[in-house]
């Protein structure tokens, strides 16, 4: 009955069909009726069947999992699925969400054994005679540029070819441009927007004599003797308890003594015990 009301076609189609490419069960067994994968979208398309759709995620090696409208025939591909981008697979009344691993690769075609790469799409061709596919471009693949946070792309964003996402700055960084990113025809992304680094080390935020080192969207404190925390805030104190001791490094030793609050160093020139 599932199978007539995610993929209404004759019965002897469906007969076809399941002798040519093994048992399509462990598939409409699995689906996941009322939820969607958001916000990470290869591609959309309109007008497919929801068998169609599948095909669409098998052709496509990022493809892990698809969503798809019945009302309305339209179908996502995602190239993620509901175990890696859990706080992204939620409810969704209309939507059936589907992964790839369950449909036999079979329903691919001459594509089931395709080599294309993972930024493209197997498509069979017509009328050759010496190759049954051929593999083109389907995405510009997940932007990695310094600095960008993917957190804040809208529902409609895809990273397939000729579409869009919105990006904006990671904290730590100084934004400039919209924040659009377009997939241009050749596979590539063209950047709207540049975030730069901000030096915090310019703000003063180590205390108490420490050194700042700038690092790619935070920093680093190196606390002086006799302090701790992330901004060398928090006082190093010795438990009364313990007896004098060294702790020897390679160009230096720290002597700890009985009333000691503090950490005093004193040079030596090797970390032999005296």
């Amino acid at each position: 009955m599932l199978l007539f009301q995610i993929f209404p076609c004759p019965w002897f189609l469906i007969s076809f069909l399941v002798p040519c490419y093994g048992s399509l069960q462990p598939g409409f067994s699995k689906l996941q009726r009322g939820y969607r994968l958001d916000r990470k979208l290869i591609q959309s398309f309109t007008e497919l069947s929801f068998l169609d759709c599948v095909i669409e995620c098998l052709v496509t090696p990022r493809c892990k999992s698809v969503n798809y409208f019945k009302g309305a025939n339209f179908c996502e591909i995602n190239y993620e699925n509901k175990t890696t981008a859990e706080t992204r697979y939620m409810e969704s009344a209309g939507w059936v969400y589907s992964e790839k691993e369950h449909w036999p690769k079979e329903l691919a075609g001459a594509c089931s054994n395709s080599t294309c790469e993972i930024n493209q799409t197997c498509k069979h061709k017509r009328y050759s005679e010496d190759k049954f596919f051929e593999c083109v471009l389907s995405d510009c693949g997940i932007p990695d540029q310094n600095g960008i946070n993917l957190s804040s792309i809208k529902r409609e964003d895809a990273i397939g070819i000729h579409r869009r996402i919105h990006a904006s700055c990671a904290d730590g960084y100084s934004q400039s441009g919209s924040g659009q990113l377009n997939c241009q025809s050749n596979g590539e992304w063209k950047y709207n927007i540049v975030c730069e680094d901000v030096d915090e080390c310019q703000e003063d935020p180590c205390l108490n004599g420490a050194n700042c080192t700038n690092t790619p969207g935070s920093f680093t404190c190196t606390c002086d003797a006799g302090w701790t925390g992330i901004v060398c805030n928090e006082e190093f104190e010795i438990p009364l308890s313990l007896t004098p001791f060294m702790i020897f490094g390679t160009n230096e030793y720290r002597e700890y003594t009985q009333h000691a609050r503090y950490i005093k160093c004193k040079g030596v020139q090797s970390g032999t015990e005296h």
